[in-house]
C-alpha cells in the first residue's frame, strides 16, 4: 500500500509561476504531493480570509514568496493540519508571525540560494566605487564630456584591505570572490562563531569602529534589527580612511542617512548603495548627483534569470521534509529576531 501524498498548498501569487517557480519545480511538487494553487487573488486576501483557505485546504505544507498574505498565530490555529511553510524568499517577518513558529510550525526561507548574485552585486559595487563609475557617467552622459576630474581618484581592488560588516551567507559568497584579489578581509559580527572566521581565513574584528577606520572598503550585510538602526553613524562614518569605499547591499536603516550624506558631501569617501531608509528613493532626495555616490535602485538581489534558485531551494527543502530529513534554511525563534 502507498502511503497518501501530503497535500501542498501554493500560496504565491500568479507572478511567482515562471520566474521563481519554473514548470519543472512545480511538476516535482506536484509529484511528490497533492498540490492546490491557490487563487489568483491569494495576494489581496485578508487574514481571515487566508486563513479560511489554509484550514479548507487540508495542507501540510504551504508555499509562500513576495506578495503572499501573513500567515498568523490565528490562521496555524484554525489549520491544525498545517506544519509547515516553505518560504521561497529572504524576508519572513512580512509573512509569518513569530508567534506561529514558537506554536510549532516549521519555516524555512531562500538560505544562501540567492546569496552568490547578492554577493557578485556587491563585488560589482565595490569595483565600480573604487574605479569612480559615477563620476565617468555624469561627465560622459550628463556633461558631454571626456576624462573625469577624479582621475586621480581611481582605485584598484588588487591587495587592498576589505571589512565585511556582518557574517551571514551573503558576505561569505562575497569573501569567496574577494579571495582572488589578494585582499586583506576581517568581519565584525557579534554572533558569530570563532569557527566561521576561521574557517574563511579572515581576521575577527571585535570593534565596529575599528572595521570602519582600518579598512579601504567597507561591504554591509548587516540584518534590519533594532540594535543596528543607524549603527554606522556620525562617529562611525568620520573614523573612515580618506579614499575609502562603503557599500550597502543589506538595509538602508543600518547606516544613518544624513551622517552619510554629511560625510559624502566632504568628497572624502566613496559609497555604493542599493538600500535606503525610504524607497523608492525620493526625486530630490541629497545622495542623487552626488558623483562620489553609486545608487542602485535596490536591485542586489537575485537577477531575473536567477529567481529560478529561490523555487528549486524551495523543492529540495520539500524533498529533505518528505524524507524525514533535516532541512536547510529553518528561521527559529531567536534566528527570527536577527533577520530583516
Amino acid at each position: 500500500m502507498t502511503a497518501e501524498k501530503k497535500k501542498l498548498l501554493l500560496a504565491v501569487t500568479p507572478g511567482t509561476y515562471g520566474p521563481i517557480l519554473e514548470p519543472s519545480v512545480e511538476e516535482e511538487m506536484a509529484a511528490l504531493c497533492s498540490l492546490v494553487r491557490a487563487p489568483e487573488d491569494i495576494g489581496k486576501m485578508t487574514p481571515e480570509r487566508y486563513a479560511r483557505l489554509l484550514a479548507e485546504s487540508g495542507a501540510e505544507i504551504v508555499v509562500t514568496s513576495w506578495g503572499s498574505p501573513k500567515l498568523t498565530l490565528a490562521a496555524l490555529r484554525a489549520a491544525p493540519s498545517l506544519k509547515y511553510m516553505i518560504h521561497l524568499a529572504g524576508t519572513v517577518k512580512a509573512y509569518v508571525e513569530k508567534e506561529a513558529i514558537e506554536a510549532g510550525l516549521i519555516v524555512t526561507n531562500w538560505g544562501g540560494a540567492i546569496a552568490r548574485t547578492v554577493a557578485e552585486a556587491a563585488l560589482m559595487m565595490i569595483l565600480c566605487a573604487l574605479r569612480r563609475v559615477t563620476a565617468y557617467q555624469m561627465e560622459l552622459h550628463v556633461r558631454k564630456g571626456w576624462r573625469s576630474p577624479h582621475d586621480n581618484e581611481v582605485r584598484s581592488l588588487f591587495e587592498r584591505s576589505v571589512g565585511i560588516h556582518g557574517l551571514g551567507t551573503i558576505s561569505k559568497e562575497l569573501i569567496r570572490l574577494l579571495k582572488p584579489f589578494g585582499v586583506r578581509i576581517e568581519a565584525y559580527s557579534p554572533h558569530a562563531p570563532d569557527s566561521d572566521f576561521e574557517e574563511l581565513g579572515i581576521i575577527r574584528q571585535r570593534s565596529l569602529r575599528d572595521l570602519y577606520a582600518g579598512n579601504d572598503v567597507i561591504s554591509v550585510h548587516a540584518s534590519k534589527t533594532s540594535e543596528n538602526h543607524h549603527i554606522v553613524n556620525t562617529e562611525i562614518l568620520a573614523a573612515m580612511k580618506d579614499g575609502a569605499v562603503i557599500v550597502n547591499t543589506a538595509r538602508g536603516a543600518v547606516i544613518d542617512t544624513e551622517a552619510l550624506v554629511a560625510e559624502l558631501k566632504k568628497g572624502r569617501i566613496q559609497a555604493a548603495m542599493d538600500v535606503f531608509e525610504k524607497e523608492p528613493l525620493p526625486p530630490d532626495h541629497p545622495l542623487r548627483g552626488m558623483e562620489n555616490c553609486l545608487l542602485l535602485p535596490h536591485c542586489g538581489g537575485p537577477t531575473p534569470d536567477r529567481q529560478v534558485d529561490m523555487g528549486r531551494q524551495g523543492l529540495r527543502n520539500l524533498k529533505r521534509y518528505i524524507a524525514g530529513e533535516p532541512l536547510d534554511a529553518v528561521i527559529t525563534p531567536a534566528k527570527y529576531d536577527l533577520i530583516t
